[in-house]
């Protein structure tokens, strides 16, 4: 994928998706030298991808911190590391907002390849960043059904990420 110019008159945009993947199945629990019984497993993971390139996996996103970044520009935790602790591993992004556009700015370059020329600094449109919250309330809606269905906890608030949406269009029309 080509690198464009931020300067450039024609600016295009960056561009932000995922990809779930959803993995089914049983394991045992409870193991003891007499009994262990079987239980439903759902394992998930979401990969990012920044302009088709994919973010680094051992940097886990924080979906939470994501919601909150857009109501108010700041700096946010939005990576932490794949063993849940920040300080472990992750790094901070900068979150600036604009009247037509939202910008990250990272503390290193995102991606699993790293021969991928970064400058950092990644502007999304709100619609196409709107379109991408949107799509991973759908994704999270769809893991919640697979969860509740083999009576798993689900622990992501699907209904307070809908109101930072509506919250969001109501406060500008973008």
């Amino acid at each position: 994928m080509g690198i464009h110019s931020k300067k450039d008159e024609k600016f295009k945009p960056d561009k932000l998706s995922m990809e779930m993947k959803i993995e089914t199945g049983k394991v045992y629990k409870n193991i003891t030298k007499v009994k262990g019984r079987m239980i439903p497993s759902v394992d998930w993971r979401l990969m990012l991808y920044i302009n088709e390139n994919k973010l680094d996996e051992d940097e886990v996103f924080v979906v939470e911190e994501f919601y909150k970044s857009l109501l108010s520009p700041g700096t946010y935790p939005l990576f932490t590391c794949s063993c849940g602790v920040f300080g472990c591993g992750g790094y901070y992004v900068e979150v600036v907002h604009e009247t037509e556009r939202i910008i990250w700015l990272t503390e290193q370059s995102p991606f699993n390849d790293h021969t991928i020329e970064s400058s950092n600094k990644f502007i999304f449109s709100w619609v196409q960043i709107m379109k991408f919250s949107k799509g991973l309330i759908q994704e999270f809606e769809h893991l919640k059904s697979i969860m509740s269905a083999n009576e798993l906890e689900f622990n992501f608030d699907i209904e307070k990420y809908n109101r930072i949406i509506t919250e969001i269009k109501n406060i500008n029309v973008r």
